[in-house]
């Protein structure tokens, strides 16, 4: 499976001209060798260019199209169709939500500053590239050690536009409620840091129960955390978003997973790092960050998907164990 990118005419000339830029080589391997390559106007409308635009087009597509394997090239593609209705991220399939656009009109100008997808305008299409790399590298995945954490930055470093969130960790919430802003809340700011005034989804698979100090269990208070976390959202992102909390079965998805539209962050330990005072008290190593750029990050990523949806239908049939607002992007849990 390769991520999609779905490019005007205008963007590809724009980009056929930055073959000077430092990092030119670097991403055009990457398009090359991880993308499946649409082109949206036809190869009459490209034998009609000026010729300064056909030759330097014609040169890029030698090296795009070289040794390809088995990711596609299409011409003409009829999507995504213009202009654009108002509910364009409701009605996009999991692998669109996890394109990259190189778009050239008014409208996705004004997309691109929402911080939802990876949309570029003219002249920004390198740019857009270079937001799939981590920490400036052409990497499918990096680790990062944990313990020398002293903030989330590593999160804030990596985050990209998204629609969605999707939290899998039985323990997000096993702390007390103080330390939800040093770890949940702020694990989630950071990773919604690009949307602005777009109501993003949050789907948190967890444990609605946790151990309490005296012995035995105590509920999770899912309403307060539904709450808080609308508040912190909308005060960053300018838009209350949807939040929805899935009750996990014991010994249900072991491993603490986050997915967004173009990374997957995986934790060997529970995503709570941090005590009151700031301090990191995490018994884990690792944090792993995988981009979506890569076919085994993107396989990976669309796999988790698959299971969480499976999981949901089980429960549909305990209505209380899927509360708040229901709405996924990537997921049905209605």
């Amino acid at each position: 499976m390769s991520m999609d990118v779905y490019i005007d005419l205008d963007n590809l000339y724009s980009y056929a001209c930055k073959g000077g830029s430092e990092h030119f080589l670097t991403c055009n391997e990457l398009l090359r060798k991880n993308f499946n390559i649409h082109f949206t106007f036809s190869k009459e409308a490209l034998g009609q260019s000026k010729k300064k635009v056909r030759d330097a087009i014609m040169t890029l597509l030698k090296s795009l199209t070289r040794n390809r394997g088995t990711r596609t090239t299409d011409w003409e593609s009829l999507f995504p169709a213009r202009p654009f209705s108002d509910s364009f991220y409701e009605t996009l399939t999991q692998e669109q939500l996890m394109s990259m656009y190189w778009l050239s009109d008014d409208q996705a100008q004004s997309m691109e500053h929402q911080g939802c997808l990876l949309i570029s305008s003219v002249g920004n299409e390198l740019n857009t590239l270079l937001q799939l790399f981590i920490d400036h590298e052409s990497l499918p995945t990096k680790q990062y050690p944990t313990r020398q954490m002293k903030d989330w930055s590593v999160l804030r470093n990596n985050s990209l536009p998204c629609t969605d969130i999707i939290v899998i960790d039985p323990f997000f919430f096993a702390q007390s409620d103080m330390l939800y802003e040093r770890n949940s809340y702020k694990v989630l700011e950071e990773l919604a840091c690009h949307v602005k005034n777009k109501a993003i989804k949050i789907v948190i698979f967890t444990n609605g129960q946790n151990r309490a100090e005296t012995g035995g269990y105590i509920d999770v208070p899912i309403p307060l955390i539904q709450r808080q976390i609308k508040e912190r959202i909308k005060e960053k992102c300018g838009a209350e978003p949807f939040v929805t909390i899935v009750k996990l079965p014991m010994k249900e998805e072991h491993d603490r997973t986050i997915i967004t539209n173009y990374k997957m962050f995986v934790s060997g330990d529970s995503f709570k790092y941090f005590d009151q005072d700031g301090n990191n008290t995490t018994h884990g190593r690792w944090l792993s960050v995988s981009s979506h750029a890569h076919d085994i990050a993107l396989q990976l990523s669309m796999d988790v998907l698959k299971d969480l949806q499976s999981l949901a239908d089980r429960q549909k049939s305990g209505l209380m164990n899927i509360i708040g607002d229901k709405k996924s992007n990537f997921l049905n849990l209605s």
